[in-house]
């Protein structure tokens, strides 16, 4: 059901809703633009759980399926979709209608479903290029099949990575392809626990096979992890370290973790007003204390998202 007139939030505490076009990044209280990666120090608690549980909790990659195959762009988006009951959600209607055939950019979904025959008959219709995935692995095992296959295929193309934790995008995507000024950009990064990009969303340039096996220790060609923390410590953590050691590295929204742990979720409309294009899913599930929930809603609701309460 969706919520009434009478129950919306006050639109004017939301701001404006902000121009779709990107200019680079506003100010955020609390928050660092334009930050440039910089190695913070590893406690010796979080190298020996990296050592130990890394190997411990390595499993096989999922199965996967090329369903339509990449072919030579210069710019793709890719977007993981996962689906254990086989069906889209509004949300991910409204990702890829924002996605598909927009100028300039290719569109690569990566879909975990139980089976092949469970992807939806839309993503068939609206992919330049499909992949099927099992359903183990978490995202990083779809962005090392996407990256894979679009350095053979695509060589030296321009990638913007997404997985569907986020709604939207509310701005076009090429606005930031055009403004990422390091080979690899995260939209935000923390210092919560090392210095990392956030993975929900990142922009990696001129996608080679070099590049990739510069990249191998976070995007391993035999394993995968089935568990969040594994994924969390042995590759989301370690990917900003592991590409600085060979390319420049940065994030248009940097969070020194002093004062909240996520922007995402601590400060979203105000990165929404300052030219960030995501909201985090969870701030209407799990992490649905962080923000008033009616707040979250009325934001969807004037961008055109179909939302129930």
């Amino acid at each position: 059901m969706l919520l009434q007139d009478s129950e919306r939030c006050d639109a004017g505490s939301l701001g404006p809703v902000p121009d779709r076009s990107f200019d680079g990044p506003g100010s955020v209280d609390g928050l660092r633009t334009l930050w440039s990666f910089e190695p913070s120090r590893t406690g010796l608690r979080l190298r020996l759980h990296r050592l130990v549980r890394g190997p411990v909790y390595a499993r096989p990659r999922p199965p996967h399926l090329e369903l339509r195959p990449v072919e030579p762009k210069p710019r793709w988006v890719v977007y993981f979709i996962y689906l254990p009951d086989g069906r889209l959600q509004a949300s991910h209607r409204f990702t890829l209608a924002r996605l598909h055939h927009r100028q300039g950019l290719a569109l690569c979904v990566v879909c975990a479903t139980p089976k092949p025959e469970g992807i939806p008959p839309d993503l068939h219709e609206q992919a330049d290029a499909l992949y099927w995935k099992g359903l183990s692995g978490y995202d990083f095992s779809a962005y090392t099949l996407a990256l894979e296959v679009l350095a053979r295929r695509s060589p030296g193309a321009d990638v913007l990575v997404m997985n569907d934790s986020v709604f939207g995008p509310f701005r076009d995507l090429e606005g930031f392809m055009d403004a990422a000024p390091w080979d690899l950009t995260g939209f935000t990064a923390s210092a919560l626990c090392e210095n990392h990009l956030q993975s929900y969303a990142f922009v990696l340039r001129r996608v080679t096979p070099d590049r990739l096996e510069q990249l191998r220790p976070v995007f391993p060609q035999h394993k995968a992890y089935d568990r969040m923390g594994e994924v969390v410590l042995c590759q989301e953590l370690q990917l900003a370290r592991v590409a600085a050691r060979h390319m420049s590295v940065g994030a248009w929204w940097y969070n020194d973790a002093r004062c909240f742990d996520d922007p995402c979720l601590h400060r979203p409309f105000e990165l929404l007003d300052a030219g960030f294009p995501f909201l985090k899913k969870s701030l209407l599930g799990k992490m649905g204390d962080c923000q008033d929930r009616r707040c979250v809603i009325e934001y969807l609701r004037r961008q055109g998202h179909p939302v129930e309460a």
